[in-house]
């Protein structure tokens, strides 16, 4: 096993390049674990033993073994919100607050994370008549920095 105890750069930061790489591919929640055992896409088995408190970003780079390992964020099912008002963003903030979830907002559009296709049907309901559109996706979600929130 390969201890990883650091993170080297980030290639989206520039400066690091992903080429002759491995890649460690994980979950949104298994990026704020300090320890965490895992295999690469090469094979490679790894162990972080990061200082309490380090999260992982996609893009990443451990250093430690034959070629740099680049962390990769698993894509996740979302739910995204368009408001043909951008006034409603305060209603939207608070029916999404209340089911506790992290939200992103990327060009006027508001995402959160969902566990089932099913649960689109629950939030069309509680978004009816402020004007929004609702959708599934599939992407990597990454939670805006100042909104965190713990999920149910």
């Amino acid at each position: 096993m390969l201890r990883i105890t650091s993170i080297s750069g980030n290639i989206h930061d520039g400066g690091v390049c992903d080429g002759d790489s491995e890649h460690l591919c994980i979950s949104r929640g298994d990026l704020e674990k300090s320890r965490l055992r895992r295999e690469t896409d090469g094979g490679t088995d790894i162990g972080l033993s990061l200082d309490p408190g380090t999260v992982l970003r996609d893009g990443d780079v451990l250093a430690g073994g034959k070629k740099p390992i680049i962390v990769r964020q698993t894509a996740e099912m979302v739910i995204s919100v368009r408001l043909d008002d951008p006034e409603m963003r305060v209603v939207a903030g608070h029916v999404i607050g209340n089911h506790h979830r992290p939200v992103a907002v990327e060009k006027g559009v508001i995402y959160f994370p969902v566990q089932a296709d099913s649960e689109l049907e629950v939030f069309e309901k509680l978004f009816a008549g402020i004007g929004a559109t609702l959708s599934i996706e599939e992407m990597v979600f990454t939670p805006h920095r100042r909104a965190r929130a713990h999920e149910h």
